[in-house]
């Protein structure tokens, strides 16, 4: 399937939602992802976002594969979805891109314009204790993450340390995303972008691409992610990311 019939299959899926659900159901339907962008290959997902008119109109996910295409349907309240775009959170750097690049099949209302300027009116405003407050949660995931990679690779458990190791890279993705503004397209953009990011220095960028390296063995990577970690600790220091307690009172 390529892109134009991409387009044309989330056309007729909205068509049918308008059809099942009434006009007044289903605010809006667009696509997001790679088909937006229109960086789409042979093998991209179609991903869809149905936003309805209020919770009460009950459309369920789906995740299915159609004409050798899998199909990702997800849908969301409008001011729910509103609300989320204008919210600075842990996952920024990964949700942003849906914000402002959708392709609208139906949309009435311009409900994707108003997505859009809801997003970008809540970054410009962000002050900068918005995204050290994301990143810091973010970097605490980090340091139990590469806890856990230690171990495993202490114990011998191979399977564990890679899964750790991964998951960390991707939260040490989402910490410079947060702390350099970066939206990334996709999970793959934020490795590769963060790998060759300069807000830690080159310390953290050659440990990042080691820890990155599927030809590493495992202890190789668990040192690397240990010294991405502690140039990102370095500069979470810098910047005033709120990642430890000082007493029990930051928990209450």
């Amino acid at each position: 399937m390529d892109h134009d019939e991409r387009v044309r299959l989330a056309g007729e899926l909205a068509e049918l939602l308008v059809e099942r659900h009434g006009p007044a159901a289903i605010a809006a339907v667009g696509v997001h992802g790679s088909v937006a962008r229109g960086d789409d290959t042979g093998e991209s997902d179609l991903e869809l976002a149905v936003v309805t008119a209020g919770p009460e109109v009950e459309v369920p996910d789906r995740s299915l594969r159609y004409r050798g295409t899998v199909v990702d349907l997800g849908a969301i309240a409008a001011d729910a979805y509103l609300e989320e775009a204008s919210h600075i959170g842990p996952a920024w750097p990964l949700a942003a891109d849906q914000y402002v690049n959708h392709l609208a099949v139906h949309d009435p209302g311009g409900f994707f314009h108003k997505l859009k300027h809801v997003h970008e009116a809540a970054v410009e405003e962000a002050g900068p204790e918005a995204f050290a407050a994301a990143a810091g949660f973010d970097l605490v995931q980090l340091l139990s993450w590469e806890a856990q990679a230690r171990a495993a690779e202490l114990a011998g458990d191979l399977l564990t340390t890679q899964v750790a190791v991964k998951e960390a890279a991707v939260l040490a993705a989402l910490v410079v995303g947060l702390l350099t503004r970066t939206a990334y397209r996709n999970t793959a953009h934020a490795l590769h972008a963060t790998a060759a990011a300069e807000v830690a220095g080159p310390a953290f960028a050659e440990a990042y691409r080691r820890l990155l390296d599927p030809t590493a063995e495992p202890a190789v990577q668990v040192l690397a992610l240990g010294r991405a970690r502690d140039a990102l600790l370095t500069v979470a220091d810098r910047e005033r990311v709120p990642y430890q307690a000082d007493g029990l009172a930051a928990f209450l």
